[in-house]
């Protein structure tokens, strides 16, 4: 199996766990925080949505820019430009993230599946956790970064008193 393949698989697995992580959340719960110094359910939704579409970009494809891509996203701070979370922010709900999500992940595995050599050995300015500075090292990372905020997610989600989220890909 080569990396990219499991990496599709690895990012299949992320987008259903991010639609079970989300599904019957309250509306009103969306903006909760668990403490001071947490992100609220929309920011990490929204957050992790703007980096999917950023990556279909990243790929070679074009992608519809996410409405609310400022909310997330500072253009003037260097890569990868990401605004903090902000208690006073208005965010997406998370019903629009979920749709945006799903719709962003089929262009996203399918952008992922058909990429070339040349695409994923193409140098970026921007150097992921994992280490290295091409298309396919910061994907590597990216799988870490979704694994990481959903992680966040489902505490929040267990925290709001809802049941834990759906481990296995439905």
């Amino acid at each position: 199996m080569t990396t990219t393949e499991q990496m599709v698989r690895q990012f299949r697995l992320l987008t259903d766990w991010y639609v079970s992580v989300l599904d019957g959340i309250r509306p009103e719960d969306g903006s909760h925080v668990l403490s001071e110094n947490t992100n609220s359910l929309e920011w990490l939704a929204g957050h992790l949505l703007v980096m999917r579409g950023r990556n279909i970009t990243r790929l070679g494809k074009q992608v519809e820019p996410f409405r609310y891509l400022d909310t997330f996203v500072d253009q003037t701070l260097p890569p990868p430009s990401v605004r903090a979370f902000d208690r006073n922010m208005a965010y997406p709900s998370l019903a629009e993230c979920t749709a945006a999500w799903t719709a962003c992940s089929k262009a996203f595995i399918k952008a992922l599946e058909t990429a070339d050599e040349h695409v994923l050995r193409t140098q970026i300015p921007l150097t992921g956790p994992t280490g290295g500075s091409t298309v396919e090292d910061l994907l590597t990372s990216i799988v870490l970064h979704e694994a990481f905020h959903i992680g966040q997610m489902s505490v929040i989600r267990k925290g709001l008193g809802y049941p834990a989220m759906y481990w296995f890909q439905r």
